[in-house]
C-alpha cells in the first residue's frame, strides 16, 4: 500500500509538471448581427444604387475557432503553435478562401528576452503592430483602418518566415519574408504592356520561386506605459511568368502612428503612403455576395500592381471607456495622387465612423455602429453608408 501511494504521488507530480510545461488552449469568437449597407454614385447612370439588409457575420471581430499551444524547452526557450480557422457564423462556411486554418497556421520558437521566430500563414507586421492603434481594432468593415491603409487591412501572407527581436524591454523590431503569399493579385499595365489595358491574374504557390507573388514586411513598435508608437513597411514582388514579363515597379506601402492612453480617453493617429499599386481595402460590409459591389472582404485578400498609382492616408481616432461600455470613433482620409486616373474621376475619400460597445460579461458584448464614406474608393460622388447591431461572444 505504501509503494502504491508513493507511485501515485510520483504520477501526480509528473502530470502536474507536464501541465506546467505544456499548454494547449481552445478558443474562439462568434460574432453575428444585422446590417444595412448602401452604395451609390452619380457619375455613371448605368451602375445602379446597391443595398444590403440582412445577417452579417464577423463585424466587430471575425468569427473563428482555434487552438494554440506552448512547450517549454528550458533555458527560457519555448516552442509554440497556432491553428486558427475563420468561418461565417451566418451559414457555417469557411472563410479565407475555404482554407481549413485560413486565419493563421504557424509554428515557432520564442525566448522572452531575445524574441521569436514564426513560420507559416500569418498577418503582416503592419496589421499586427497597428491593431491596437486602430480604435476599431481592425474590425467593423469600412470603419477600420484598412479602409484607408490597405497594408494594415489584416493582410495575411502564406509561407512566411517572420522574425521579431526584442531589442529592449520596450522596443520590438520585426522582419518577415513570404516565399509565396498566395494572394489573389491583378497585374495591370505590367511588363512590356504599355496600353493600360493588359491584365493578368496569378495565384498560388509554385516550385519556381520567381514565379510566386512574394512579400517583404518590416516593422517596429515601442510600448511604454500609456504610449505606443509603431512603423511598418511592405513591398510586393510579382511573379516572372505572367504575360509580358514581371511587373515593375513593385507596390510599396509604409505607415507610422501610435496612441496615448489618458485613462479617460485614448487618442490614436496614423499616416502613410502607398505607391505603384494597392493592397485591398475594406469593403462596405459583410455577408453579401463575393462578386457584388458590397463584397465580403473576409473571402480573401488581394493586391493590384499598377505603376504610378499612389495614395496618401491619414487617420485620427479615439476610444472613450465608460465603465462596462465604450465609445469608438475615427476620421479617415485617403488622397489619391499620380496621373493614373483623371482628376475629374478621382476624389479624396473621407470616412466617418462611430461605435458603441456594452459588455454584459468578460466574454459577451453588444455593439452598434455606423460608418459613412464620401468619395468612397476615391471615386468622386460615390457614397457608402453602413449601420448595424450585433452580438459577440468569446469562448
Amino acid at each position: 500500500m505504501k509503494k502504491f501511494t508513493v507511485v501515485f504521488l510520483l504520477l501526480i507530480c509528473h502530470f502536474t509538471s507536464a501541465r506546467a510545461q505544456d499548454t494547449i488552449i481552445l478558443y474562439g469568437i462568434i460574432d453575428i448581427g444585422l446590417q444595412y449597407a448602401t452604395v451609390s454614385q452619380s457619375r455613371d447612370p448605368v451602375i445602379p444604387k446597391n443595398q444590403f439588409w440582412g445577417i452579417s457575420s464577423g463585424v466587430q471581430s471575425g468569427s473563428r475557432f482555434g487552438m494554440r499551444g506552448t512547450h517549454e524547452m528550458g533555458g527560457g526557450f519555448e516552442t509554440s503553435f497556432t491553428l486558427e480557422n475563420g468561418f461565417n457564423a451566418g451559414n457555417g462556411n469557411a472563410q479565407q478562401g475555404d482554407r481549413l486554418f485560413g486565419r493563421q497556421s504557424t509554428v515557432g520558437i520564442k525566448h522572452n528576452e531575445i524574441g521569436q521566430l514564426d513560420l507559416g500563414r500569418q498577418i503582416n507586421l503592419a496589421s499586427n503592430y497597428f491593431l491596437p492603434i486602430d480604435p476599431f481594432i481592425e474590425g467593423f468593415g469600412q470603419a477600420n483602418i484598412g479602409a484607408s491603409f490597405g497594408s494594415a487591412n489584416t493582410v495575411r501572407y502564406s509561407n512566411m518566415l517572420l522574425l521579431q527581436a526584442q531589442a529592449t524591454r520596450s522596443l520590438t523590431i520585426g522582419v518577415g519574408y513570404s516565399f509565396a503569399t498566395e494572394m489573389t493579385s491583378i497585374y495591370a499595365d505590367n511588363g512590356s504592356c504599355a496600353t493600360g489595358t493588359c491584365l493578368a491574374i496569378n495565384q498560388g504557390s509554385q516550385f519556381q520561386t520567381n514565379n510566386n507573388l512574394r512579400a517583404l514586411t518590416l516593422g517596429a513598435k515601442y510600448a511604454s506605459g500609456p504610449l505606443l508608437l509603431a512603423i511598418a513597411y511592405d513591398q510586393l514582388r510579382g511573379p516572372d511568368n505572367i504575360p509580358n514579363g514581371p511587373p515593375n515597379p513593385n507596390p510599396t506601402a509604409w505607415l507610422a502612428g501610435g496612441f496615448y492612453d489618458f485613462s479617460a480617453l485614448k487618442i490614436s493617429f496614423a499616416y502613410g503612403q502607398t505607391r505603384n499599386g494597392a493592397w485591398n481595402g475594406q469593403p462596405t460590409g459583410a455577408g453579401t455576395t463575393p462578386n457584388g459591389p458590397l463584397s465580403d472582404g473576409t473571402l480573401g485578400s488581394g493586391a493590384i500592381f499598377l505603376a504610378g498609382a499612389a495614395a496618401s492616408s491619414a487617420m485620427l481616432g479615439m476610444t472613450v471607456p465608460l465603465g462596462e461600455a465604450s465609445i469608438l470613433a475615427s476620421v479617415q482620409r485617403l488622397q489619391p495622387v499620380g496621373d493614373v486616373l483623371p482628376n475629374s474621376f478621382k476624389g479624396p475619400q473621407m470616412i466617418y465612423s462611430a461605435a458603441y460597445l456594452y459588455s454584459f460579461s468578460r466574454r459577451t458584448n453588444l455593439y452598434t455602429y455606423a460608418s459613412y464614406g464620401n468619395n468612397y474608393a476615391a471615386i468622386q460622388t460615390a457614397q457608402s453608408t453602413v449601420v448595424g447591431v450585433g452580438l459577440r461572444h468569446q469562448f
